[in-house]
């Protein structure tokens, strides 16, 4: 298997080869054209001066083969070779070892182009030299008449020699420019791959159970630092989660032994015959069932946290909700008369309709509700205002209560909290009731908060 660092280092190499090959090509094409343009450039300006000499020999019918042989001598150097032919075509004068191809005359072609005054370039082999040439014919014009022409003929072999050694040149950049490249990418892949390897064995140590593992956050690459953050805070929250699955675990094993000991305790005392009296034994059955009770709400409870942590499925319904939360306060109504609290809806609007889970706005409004009832006073007042405006519908439930100390507001979301343990105990509470609403509110896309002052009374809110 490829490690990233292999493929980082290959698929720079592969990139950097690929473009000196584009660039090596792009660069012989380019030469290739410029040298040969250049030369056909210099061929077509030294064979118009040339035709502009020649013109009085052709005009007075005079033989050139003087000026030729002088222009070839010059020209050897060069490698250019020149001729004259007739407005015919006809060869009238070459140099000297080319003087049996006098008489021959040039291609239809070639010569339609000339006698039209044009001039013609041509690069390949010719039959008249061993090696490839570029040969160039410029016409001679006499009032507007085509009366000869110069033909230049030029080896391509030091053109060749010259793009050969720019080729030779370029290859052997390219090869310092690949092991160049080949260091950079060693180097650049390993600034990339190492953080991504310190994360991995970070990784793999948090599987093992370490705990506060972090990365470096402070590499040159921001997206590096940006994966080093994410990790360190993922690492946090998976400690944080752990800590919390630990304090968890404690709690409800702490709720739990509370009333199996209890009950145990009484069902002892029943069969060591402690309680005597009917009285006694009734005392002690009460106490039983009280706390069979509390066990049983504890794990309903315990139930309805863990599903709404999972990924329940809502079906939403429209309701009026007034209607449907005087429906659910119809089976607090005993409890609230028997300790003469009031309960009360206030809608300021004649109705309200909100769309959401039923079973969710249900679970929360009966522990809202049950809340406010356990710590209302004797002969208090529980009401439950809905308002509803164009971003929101607003539930809140007040009780006139003992409120809850400001110190205690951030914590009584979590689960098992108790502002009073005693009084929670008293009135039957498993410390599960507000962690429920907040995690079903949010579930429905919704917000908890909670106001009190100590001594009147608490409103909590639920907003969707």
């Amino acid at each position: 298997m490829k490690t990233i660092f292999t493929k980082l280092v290959g698929s720079y190499i592969l990139i950097v080869v690929i473009s000196l090959v584009v660039i090596g090509v792009s660069l012989s094409f380019m030469f290739n054209n410029y040298l040969f343009e250049q030369k056909e450039r210099e061929l077509i300006i030294k064979g118009q001066d040339m035709a502009q000499v020649v013109k009085p020999f052709l005009v007075e019918k005079e033989d050139p083969h003087d000026f030729v042989n002088m222009a070839n001598r010059l020209d050897l150097n060069l490698g250019t070779e020149v001729w004259v032919v007739d407005k015919k075509g006809a060869v009238i004068a070459t140099a000297a070892n080319h003087e049996y191809c006098e008489g021959n005359y040039l291609e239809a072609s070639e010569l339609k182009k000339m006698q039209s005054g044009s001039i013609s370039v041509y690069k390949g082999k010719s039959q008249y030299f061993q090696e490839p040439v570029i040969r160039v014919i410029i016409p001679i014009i006499q009032e507007e008449k085509v009366i000869g022409a110069i033909v230049l003929y030029s080896p391509i072999q030091g053109i060749n020699k010259a793009l050969a050694s720019l080729s030779q040149l370029v290859l052997t950049a390219g090869i310092i420019s690949l092991a160049i490249a080949f260091l950079i990418g060693i180097i650049l892949s390993r600034r990339l791959s190492r953080p991504i390897l310190t994360i991995t064995e970070a990784s793999t140590l948090i599987a093992k159970g370490q705990k506060q593992v972090t990365v470096p956050t402070d590499t040159s690459i921001e997206e590096i630092n940006q994966l080093g953050k994410t990790f360190n805070d993922m690492s946090s929250k998976v400690e944080a989660n752990e800590e919390r699955m630990k304090e968890f675990v404690a709690n409800v094993s702490h709720e739990l032994r509370s009333p199996l000991t209890s009950i145990k305790g009484f069902i002892e005392a029943l069969i060591d015959n402690k309680g005597k009296t009917p009285e006694a034994q009734q005392r002690f059955l009460t106490i039983i069932n009280d706390e069979t009770d509390r066990l049983s709400q504890l794990v309903n409870d315990l139930l309805i946290l863990s599903r709404s942590e999972e990924e329940i499925f809502l079906k939403p319904e429209e309701i009026e909700l007034k209607k449907f939360i005087e429906d659910v306060l119809t089976s607090f109504q005993p409890r609230a008369e028997e300790n003469s609290i009031t309960m009360e809806v206030i809608s300021e609007e004649t109705s309200i309709f909100l769309k959401i889970d039923l079973n969710s706005l249900k679970q929360i409004i009966v522990n809202l509700v049950d809340n406010a009832l356990k710590y209302s006073t004797q002969g208090g007042n529980v009401s439950i205002s809905l308002k509803e405006s164009a971003e929101m519908i607003s539930i809140s439930i007040s009780d006139s209560g003992l409120g809850i100390p400001e110190r205690d507001l951030p914590h009584i979301w979590d689960r098992f909290y108790r502002v009073d343990k005693d009084r929670s105990r008293e009135t039957g509470g498993t410390g599960l009731g507000l962690a429920i609403v907040k995690q079903l509110t949010e579930k429905n896309g919704g917000q908890v908060e909670v106001e009190s002052v100590l001594g009147k009374g608490s409103v909590f809110s639920v907003r969707f």
